[in-house]
């Protein structure tokens, strides 16, 4: 190890590391905004079995009171009327025959008593183990919150970090990070109008005219609305767990393109690659969802030939890019029509 030198003043990192620390903060946050977007369906997921638990509960409780109201006026019947005794049945009885017959009343009502006690044992059991449920998953759905909170103070600290990295750089080398990560949309439309008109899907009518945004033609009516949304987008910002109408994360924004189309996606990218069909890189057309990284934690839309459409991070926002610029980092493709 060389010695330490007082006064020495530290090296200062070059534009090439500078901007490779970027790229990795940049990664590193759609990872964790990926997590966030998963341990936030997780506790909505706990909240609603949670409310559903305790509605069954209070269901079960109004049950048990129920009975036991029932309990309370049999026994009171049974208190109130003097000839529902042996000795009573006795001395009110007109003959033998009337005598059993009383008895046989009482042991009915004995019977009835008896059934509803276990009825009530019963309801009460089932109030008892239904909020012990809800208490649970009550519980789990707390413990969840607070860990998706720490999550967002995690994300919110990297994406400091982030920012103030970039705002080291002068305007120039901030110019060209960015160029370097994005495509122009001059030059994102100008590929869109060359793009030849992909064949129909079988499934689903061709669009009628060539995109409804100045995009290329979609091969469906609905890949087409969901690309015309992705474009409409482009210059918006970036925010984790976004979905618009001002701001969207990489998830958020391909799922609300696909609501356009009446495709319910999940606000997770691992999870939206699971829908549809996977299709190769050479097999890329307009709507397709094309995802990065190992795991998955990024997903873009593709527009055009080789043009996508991405949310890409703090500094970017959403984007056009070139998906083929990725290809070492390329997790999959998946078509939904």
């Amino acid at each position: 190890m060389l010695p330490h030198v007082a006064g020495a003043a530290p090296r200062q990192p070059t534009i090439g590391e500078v901007t490779a620390k970027l790229d990795k903060l940049a990664k590193q946050n759609e990872v964790l905004a990926e997590q966030y977007n998963k341990a936030n369906a997780e506790v909505q997921a706990a909240q609603k079995s949670a409310d559903i638990a305790q509605r069954q509960a209070l269901t079960a409780a109004t049950d048990f009171d129920k009975a036991r109201a029932r309990l309370r006026q049999t026994v009171t019947a049974e208190y109130e009327s003097a000839s529902f005794s042996h000795a009573g049945a006795l001395l009110t009885s007109k003959d033998g025959q009337n005598y059993l017959d009383t008895l046989n009343t009482m042991s009915l009502i004995s019977s009835h008593r008896a059934e509803i006690v276990a009825q009530i044992k019963g309801v009460q059991s089932d109030a008892q183990t239904a909020q012990k449920k809800a208490s649970a998953l009550l519980a789990l759905a707390q413990s969840r919150a607070a860990l998706l909170d720490k999550k967002r103070k995690t994300i919110e600290a990297d994406t400091q970090k982030f920012k103030d990295l970039l705002a080291s750089l002068t305007a120039a080398q901030q110019r060209a990070w960015e160029q370097r990560q994005a495509v122009s949309e001059a030059a994102a439309k100008a590929a869109m109008a060359q793009a030849p008109t992909p064949p129909p899907a079988s499934t689903s009518p061709p669009p009628s005219s060539g995109g409804g945004g100045g995009s290329a033609p979609a091969p469906s009516s609905k890949a087409q609305a969901a690309v015309d949304y992705a474009i409409a987008q482009v210059g918006k910002a970036y925010v984790f767990a976004g979905t618009g109408p001002d701001a969207f994360d990489c998830s958020g924004l391909t799922m609300m393109a696909w609501q356009q189309a009446g495709v319910s996606l999940p606000h997770q990218a691992s999870a939206q690659y699971d829908m549809g069909t996977h299709v190769s890189s050479s097999e890329l057309q307009p709507g397709d969802l094309v995802f990065l990284y190992s795991p998955i934690s990024h997903v873009e839309i593709m527009v055009g030939p080789d043009l996508a459409v991405s949310a890409a991070n703090e500094a970017l926002g959403v984007r056009y890019v070139h998906p083929s610029q990725d290809m070492g980092d390329f997790a999959g493709a998946t078509r939904l029509t």
